[in-house]
């Protein structure tokens, strides 16, 4: 009998106590996101930034005819985040052994999954080589972003730039990306 009443009397003190330190919902007055870093919602990943930079370097390898002597490129990206699965970006890159340069813009869709988001993307631009004609390009990209809750960024992808003039021209780039979004 006595385990009895202690286990309702402990039952009610637990019920009593839980009601007594809930807190009653509410609403919030202010804009949009107001609440953020105040003890209300936080951002999604990578921040509320609607632009990134990132800096990007790898192996660029041609698609026919001979290699280049250093398959190597660098580059850098501009983005505009619209919505976290949907930026626009803006590339710009350089292989060194051709002197050849490459100017890019296109959208770029991402999966919403945190911390990892695959990318699909489709970017147009020019083909610019030390010598001869500019080209026009055309883009297809694949990729994996790593995002942090911080604004950092880590990814790779892979473009295949099809030089629509000179196909023997069109190159592939497999990269590494590291940025900050902002």
């Amino acid at each position: 009998m006595r385990n009895a009443v202690r286990s309702v009397v402990v039952s009610v003190a637990v019920l009593l106590g839980g009601e007594a330190l809930a807190q009653d919902r509410g609403t919030t007055t202010g804009p949009e996101g107001s609440e953020v870093g105040k003890g209300g919602y936080v951002s999604g990943p990578g921040g509320l930034g609607g632009f990134s930079l990132t800096l990007d370097g790898g192996g660029a390898i041609t698609t026919s005819g001979p290699q280049f002597g250093t398959p190597l490129f660098a580059g850098v990206t501009a983005s505009y985040w619209n919505q976290e699965f949907y930026r626009i970006d803006l590339s710009g890159y350089y292989v060194p052994d051709p002197k050849l340069w490459g100017v890019l813009l296109g959208p770029s869709f991402h999966t919403t999954t945190w911390p990892i988001a695959f990318s699909a993307g489709f970017q147009v631009g020019l083909s610019i080589p030390n010598r001869g004609p500019v080209d026009f390009l055309v883009s297809p990209r694949i990729g994996m972003d790593w995002i942090t809750q911080s604004h950092f960024q880590l990814g790779v992808f892979v473009n295949w730039d099809i030089n629509v003039a000179h196909y023997d021209l069109s190159i592939v780039r497999i990269g590494l990306s590291i940025g900050y979004r902002f």
